[in-house]
């Protein structure tokens, strides 16, 4: 199982500006040094690119997004992008031979059904953004993350989104959980990016 094969197997599929970021995403997995029998759990499937990582990582993940998802069957329907969404997350999952290691179902962000501290590790790509109501989704993804786990929230960095901007005619939202929940028993760590920022949101210790 191999990072530069995964990047691979996206060029030849998608435009990179959908796969920006990679390397800094895995070195942060890495990082956190999750151990491999974690509950992980994956919020807004899309191409997978979030599940395949964490799942060269080693790690089993769950992912899922909502049934009916008015936003992504109109960004299915955007011009620009009709070839590059003919493939989706379990083709890529296949060419790199992680799709063993990833199970899908649907769910909505907002209204996760899970029992409460369900998974070691959350982690929403370019998800977030896409979520009508930002706070509910945090908070329940707070709500179903274990004491000592963690949420790992990765949107694009301003520059990136005024690049895709002029590229592309439509313009994303900038995303800082610090500006949509603010809790005391949640901590907001911020790791900057050229591309994308992470933000590690961790349950504080009482």
């Amino acid at each position: 199982m191999n990072l530069e094969k995964f990047k691979k197997v996206l060029s030849a599929k998608i435009e990179p500006e959908f796969f920006y970021g990679i390397d800094f995403i895995d070195k942060m997995i890495k990082d956190l040094d999750l151990e491999k029998n974690s509950k992980i759990l994956d919020i807004g499937t899309g191409f997978g690119i979030m599940a395949i990582i964490l799942a060269l990582n080693g790690f089993d993940v769950l992912t899922g997004e909502p049934e009916e998802d008015p936003e992504r069957d109109d960004w299915e329907h955007h011009e620009s992008h009709q070839g590059s969404l003919g493939s989706n997350w379990r083709e890529f999952a296949k060419a790199v031979g992680v799709d063993i290691k990833i199970k899908y179902q649907y769910f909505d962000a907002q209204y996760l059904p899970f029992p409460d501290e369900s998974f070691n590790g959350i982690f929403m790509y370019d998800a977030l953004q896409h979520v009508q109501n930002r706070e509910v989704a945090l908070k329940e993804c707070i709500r179903v993350l274990k004491h000592d786990g963690v949420i790992g929230v990765i949107e694009w960095t301003e520059k990136q989104i005024e690049k895709d901007y002029k590229k592309y005619g439509f313009k994303l939202d900038f995303i800082d959980p610090k500006a949509i929940i603010r809790r005391d028993d949640v901590s907001i760590e911020k790791l900057k990016g050229e591309l994308v920022n992470i933000y590690l949101l961790r349950k504080s210790i009482s």
